[in-house]
C-alpha cells in the first residue's frame, strides 16, 4: 500500500494499525495450537478428580510416587518420588476437579497466564521424568483416541513400545 505523505490517518484508523501492529508482535508468544487450547469445552475430555488421579497413581506404583499438598497455596498438590534417597518433585497440579488435556487461560491481549493442568499432561510429565512407564499407566487408565490428544501423542511418542 502507497500512503500519501500530505494525508495523515483518521484516529480510528491510526488506532486500528497499532492495534494490529500489538498483535502481531505479540503472536510470537502465543503457542503453536494456542486456540485449541483455550478451548475449554474441547479439551474436557473425560474429566477426573485429583483424589482420584492420586489414588490411580499410588495404587500402580505401589506408593513409590505420592501426593503432597504445597506448603504455599493448599490448592495445589505435586507428586514426589525418592531418588538417591532423597525426596524428588514430579510434577505439581491443582486439586480438585481436572480436565482430560490442559487448558490455558489468556488476559485481554490473547496471551497465556494460567495453564489449567489436565490429567493425561500430568501423566506425561511423569512419564518423561522416566518414574512410571505408559504401559504401567495403561493398566489404570483408559487412553481413547480424542479430538485434543496431539499433545499428548507428540509428548509420549518417544515411550511408547
Amino acid at each position: 500500500m502507497i500512503l500519501n505523505p500530505t494525508k495523515k490517518l483518521s484516529a480510528v484508523e491510526a488506532l486500528s494499525r497499532a492495534k494490529a501492529d500489538t498483535n502481531t508482535r505479540l503472536d510470537k508468544y502465543r503457542l503453536d495450537d494456542h486456540d485449541d487450547l483455550k478451548d475449554a469445552e474441547k479439551r474436557l475430555g473425560q474429566p477426573m478428580s485429583s483424589s482420584d488421579l492420586i489414588t490411580r497413581i499410588e495404587r500402580l506404583t505401589h506408593r513409590r510416587i505420592w501426593a503432597e499438598d504445597s506448603y504455599r497455596d493448599p490448592s495445589i498438590a505435586g507428586f514426589y518420588t525418592t531418588e538417591n534417597g532423597s525426596k524428588k518433585f514430579l510434577v505439581a497440579f491443582d486439586k480438585g476437579f481436572m480436565p482430560e488435556f490442559s487448558v490455558i487461560r489468556v488476559d485481554e491481549k490473547d496471551l497465556p497466564v494460567k495453564e489449567v493442568r489436565g490429567w493425561r499432561t500430568v501423566l506425561a510429565r511423569l512419564i518423561q521424568s522416566r518414574t512410571v512407564t505408559l504401559s504401567e499407566l495403561e493398566k489404570g487408565f483408559q487412553f481413547r483416541d480424542h479430538q485434543s490428544d496431539e499433545r499428548w501423542r507428540a509428548n509420549t511418542r518417544d515411550f511408547r513400545s
